[in-house]
């Protein structure tokens, strides 16, 4: 995967994210939760741009085994932080009127994350991800 194709994909990737916002914006249950669905966003888009770069350079590490060990952390430190958001949301918004308010949240989730595991597959794939 070049560059220029991953950032492709990860355009897409967030204008679905955002159509799924919008969406879901039109249902009153969930209008009141679309900055959490926005930070949400903004959070998955700049954490799938860090995610891939450190990805590019374990790539390129002497460790053989630095590749396996960022994918299995960012496994991890993606719940962690994504979880912060939805708790530091909790207590500093209005209470959610219903529990489903975390649905879009976790639908942009499940975008990323399908997107995310197509990226790390063409790269671990990949002997010379950058072209």
């Amino acid at each position: 995967m070049t560059n220029n194709n991953f950032y492709k994909s990860l355009t897409l990737t967030s204008i679905l994210s955002a159509v799924v916002i919008l969406v879901f914006y039109q249902f009153e249950l969930f209008k009141q939760d679309v900055i959490l669905y926005v930070i949400s966003l903004v959070f998955m888009i700049i954490y799938t741009v860090v995610f891939y770069l450190s990805a590019l350079k374990a790539l390129k590490s002497t460790n053989k085994m630095a590749f396996i060990q960022l994918v299995m952390a960012n496994v991890f430190l993606k719940l962690v932080f994504l979880m912060a958001i939805v708790a530091i949301y909790n207590k500093l918004a209005t209470p959610p009127s219903s529990k489903f308010f975390v649905i879009p949240f976790l639908i942009i989730y499940a975008i990323f994350t399908v997107y995310e595991t197509a990226f790390v597959y063409k790269l671990s794939n990949n002997t010379n991800p950058i072209s």
